[in-house]
């Protein structure tokens, strides 16, 4: 029991309700007042029952550490309260009045606070507007700031009730943060003010207003909370700033000029990059009109388009009169752009963006491809390779802004890139621009592997032609099939990708025109081509009715001197040809001399003299010494190396061709033929010219046989021969023996027979040597005296008297000297010259030598020559019959042979041989005597 110092300070407190307790917390004195409003008996609260039955258990600590701080402290000011719940679950204060110290402890004494909610009064009116009030709290408190009445929907998404508030505190129930925040405007309401805040709870956030509650008297006798969840509204308003600031982030760093206005073309806002293209800042244009943005001049059109363009949006870069769309930067350059436009509701205004994109490098592509279309015009225009060049050059310089510009094309001659044109600063950097080798240069790799190539340091580039240059960066662009286009400059990383796509548009472009005017030339070649090839023809033909006259000439011809003059007349009376002339070789063999000519001379054989052992090119002399055609088709070729030529053209001989008159490898001299036109000889022609050569040198041949047949003077020719290819020559020298040549006949077109009379020598030695050489098909011993033996030789290969008669040229006899060395004498008539048969033995048997020649007199005239003359007229088996009678003693008396063994020699009967006989016989007599008279 305590003191009665204590009991009389707790029952001076004017509340019955009151409690006493002492500092261990347990209660030592209760009034029963106090034990009825908590509805309990005073033995359940006495001691330590007070705090576990009125406490919650949850809060019983707290309540201790309460109790302990006020019995520590030395006073104990008004105001410590605490809550406990009745027997009826219903909320009670204690507040804790005074700290009582007494000489038996220390007490603390707390009242029951009155229940304000048992007063009907303010209860009612209230309780139903908190109860209903959505989406927020509705609070009632005292002075003391207790909450009476709590109540609100939003209490469902709350970890709180009201029940946890009514009854108690707002220090009591709310965390400290929200109590140093409202408390404040709780007294001030108590003071008459309404006051807002915002307070966070249970993750969300409230709007809360605090204000006066007033009686029927007009007096203040409590406070009211509303308050708000605003949550939704909070994060709405933070995503919205967020996004704001985003946006104005998004204008402001975005790459391409941004403008916004308003919808009637107010500027508001503007970022950097719309600074940098107008060159402007932003003070001075937000807040101006749009127009500010355009050239002044063109104003309505501006404002006409702001107006479509910002009621339909899209992207447009045309004014509605169809000019380009330009900005105005401060210094009143007009800059070529292309705006986007899109509108956005911003709660009750409309504002426009419009993105803005400088297309100067557009509109400066597209005019250079507008520029390079009409270039395409001078490329179809172009009538050669050299134009195209120019104007590839050309349009790099002026309309690509390219430098060191040049074109290279391949040569068909050589594996190198000519350059063919080249701006004026190639020649300032390079001086003359080489020609560059396909396979070691850059512009070479670009041609052969048909790609471009752009290097930004050519020095480094593996394949740069000379490392030393001075162009470091260059765009080399190939032309399929015909060349390169080259780009330099003297610095680094010069070029970029739109470079290269122009030029090789250019390059594509230019292939077209070269293939255009390839096909062009190549049609005019062709029919260059034609027309010359049908006038060729025409003149081919013209030739060959010329030279078909003169194979008949040439059959008929008696002299050289007649066919040669007859070839000069007909070939000169060709319209295309002006001169023509028929030359041989000197004795000497040294110099060309004419024989005859026609056309017009106009003195050129005096002009000049035609030696052979020197360097002089006419083409005369060019032909005898190669023994070969010799064609020149223009001869204002070379003139100065070339003085014939000055000659020819004073003579107006424009062409002309040498040709050899030829017959079996012996050369009998040129035919030179000149034309006033250049290329006048075709390949046609040439072969005609050239067949017809040789048809002259083989009816020369004849005329010289015929004439070497029927002349009655001549010389004759000693030659040392080395070639043994004749098996005569090889037994002469073998037995050194004298073998004279008694004539010869074509048995067939193989074999030749001949009748050989061996002057010195074993006649066994000869035959056994004769049937073992090859060569030699048989050989017979016909008639043998005591002078000489005959032999009758069938030749399988070429003998020499057959070769030496085709030329007119008789072989007398074969002699084997004691040296060893083998002597052939033949026999010429005067019509064939010394150097011509010293050519035509030296060809026949090579390495031959002339050793001496001999005038032959009337006296001289060999048997064979008049046998020729009186057998003529005998078939080849008449003259067969004959010969091998007469050399095997047929007609001797007595007879050495008979006819009958002369018949087994030939393989024929008696009879034929004897009638074959007669018949010659007849023919003989006939060419002797002549023909016999007629009976009367």
């Amino acid at each position: 029991m305590p003191s009665d110092h204590v009991l009389k300070s707790a029952l001076s407190d004017p509340s019955d309700a009151t409690l006493c307790v002492n500092k261990e917390g347990e209660a030592v004195f209760l009034t029963d007042d106090f034990c009825d409003q908590v509805g309990y008996e005073t033995d359940e609260l006495l001691a330590d029952g007070w705090l576990t039955t009125l406490v919650p258990e949850q809060g019983q600590a707290e309540v201790r550490n309460l109790f302990d701080t006020a019995t520590n402290e030395p006073t104990i000011e008004s105001g410590d309260e605490l809550t406990v719940e009745s027997k009826d679950a219903g909320k009670k204060t204690i507040r804790w009045m005074q700290t009582v110290y007494a000489d038996d402890g220390t007490y603390v004494v707390g009242t029951l606070q009155s229940d304000s909610r048992s007063s009907p009064e303010w209860h009612d009116p209230y309780r139903t507007l908190v109860e209903h009030f959505p989406n927020g709290i509705v609070t009632l408190f005292d002075e003391d700031f207790q909450y009476q009445i709590v109540g609100g929907q939003i209490f469902d998404e709350l970890p709180l009730s009201p029940d946890d508030l009514e009854g108690h505190t707002l220090k009591e129930t709310f965390p400290a943060e929200n109590v140093t925040e409202l408390r404040p405007l709780y007294e001030a309401a108590f003071e008459g003010e309404v006051n807002t805040t915002t307070v966070t709870l249970a993750d969300k956030i409230f709007q809360v207003q605090v204000l006066p509650v007033y009686d029927s008297d007009g007096d203040i006798f409590a406070g009211m909370t509303v308050s708000q969840d605003i949550t939704q509204q909070k994060e709405q308003e933070q995503e919205l700033k967020q996004a704001q600031e985003r946006y104005h982030a998004l204008i402001e760093n975005a790459p391409v000029p941004i403008f916004v206005g308003t919808a009637d073309g107010k500027i508001i806002e503007m970022n950097e990059e719309a600074e940098a293209l107008i060159n402007r800042p932003q003070s001075a244009v937000i807040g101006k009109s749009q127009r500010i943005l355009h050239p002044d001049e063109k104003a309505e059109e501006y404002e006409a388009l702001f107006s479509t363009h910002a009621m339909n949006g899209g992207t447009r870069r045309y004014l509605p009169n169809g000019d380009q769309i330009h900005v105005e930067t401060s210094d009143g350059d007009h800059i070529p752009v292309e705006i986007s436009v899109s509108t956005i509701d911003n709660e009750d205004t409309k504002l426009v963006h419009g993105i803005f994109r400088d297309i100067s490098d557009q509109v400066w592509y597209e005019s250079t491809l507008m520029d390079l279309h009409e270039t395409a015009d001078v490329f179809v225009q172009a009538d050669s390779q050299l134009e195209i060049a120019q104007s590839i050059v050309d349009t790099a310089i002026d309309i690509l802004d390219l430098q060191l510009a040049s074109v290279n094309l391949t040569q068909s001659d050589d594996n190198t890139l000519t350059p063919v044109a080249y701006s004026d600063d190639v020649t300032d950097i390079l001086g003359d621009p080489p020609a560059l080798p396909l396979n070691k240069s850059l512009a070479g790799k670009a041609y052969l592997d048909n790609e471009t190539i752009r290097t930004g340091d050519v020095r480094s580039h593996g394949a740069v032609y000379n490392p030393n240059t001075p162009i470091r960066s260059q765009l080399i662009v190939p032309i399929n099939g015909f060349g390169t286009i080259i780009c330099g400059d003297t610095e680094r990383n010069s070029f970029d990708q739109r470079d290269q796509q122009l030029l090789e548009l250019v390059a594509r472009t230019a292939e077209s025109a070269f293939e255009r005017v390839a096909r062009t030339a190549e049609l005019r070649d062709h029919k260059r081509e034609l027309e010359q090839t049908s006038e060729a023809l025409r003149q081919v033909e013209e030739l060959d009715s010329r030279i078909r006259k003169l194979t008949q000439i040439a059959i008929q011809a008696e002299t050289r001197e007649e066919l040669e003059q007859q070839v000069c007349d007909i070939f000169a009376s060709l319209e295309s040809f002006s001169f023509v002339w028929v030359s041989d070789l000197t004795p000497e063999g040294d110099e060309l001399v004419p024989r005859t000519w026609a056309g017009d001379e106009q003195g050129y054989l005096d002009s000049r003299s035609f030696t052979i052992n020197g360097s002089a090119t006419e083409p005369a002399v060019e032909t005898a010494r190669s023994n070969d055609l010799t064609v020149v088709s223009n001869t204002a070729r070379n003139v100065q190396a070339e003085p014939w030529r000055r000659d020819a053209i004073q003579r107006d001989f424009a062409s002309g061709i040498a040709v050899p008159i030829t017959y079996q490898n012996v050369f009998y001299g040129v035919i030179e033929i000149f034309a006033n036109e250049r290329d006048a000889f075709s390949d046609r022609m040439q072969a005609a010219l050239k067949d017809w050569g040789r048809v002259m040198g083989y009816a020369i041949t004849e005329i010289q046989r015929t004439s070497a047949i029927l002349a009655q003077r001549g010389t004759v020719l000693e030659f040392e021969l080395e070639s043994k290819t004749c098996p005569l020559l090889r037994i002469a020298q073998q037995h050194e023996c004298t073998l004279l040549f008694g004539g010869l006949r074509d048995q067939d077109g193989e074999n030749t027979t001949v009748f050989v009379r061996l002057l010195e020598g074993s006649v066994d030695r000869l035959l056994e040597t004769a049937r073992d050489a090859t060569g030699i098909t048989s050989i017979n011993n016909i008639q043998e005296t005591e002078e000489s033996s005959l032999f009758q030789i069938e030749f399988s290969e070429a003998f020499i008297g057959t070769v030496l008669a085709k030329y007119g040229i008789q072989l007398d006899r074969i002699v084997g000297e004691t040296d060893g060395s083998v002597a052939a004498y033949v026999s010429v008539p005067p019509t064939i010259p010394v150097h011509q048969t010293v050519e035509i033995i030296s060809t026949e048997y090579p390495n031959s030598t002339l050793r001496s020649t001999e005038e032959r007199s009337d006296a001289m005239i060999s048997s064979l020559e008049c046998s020729e003359r009186i057998l003529s007229g005998l078939t080849e088996r008449q003259r067969e019959t004959v010969e091998l009678a007469f050399h095997g003693g047929y007609f001797e008396s007595p007879k050495q042979t008979k006819g009958a063994d002369l018949a087994d020699q030939m393989g024929i009967s008696s009879s034929s041989f004897y009638n074959h006989l007669q018949v010659a016989e007849r023919k003989i007599l006939k060419n002797l005597l002549g023909s016999p008279p007629k009976p009367d």
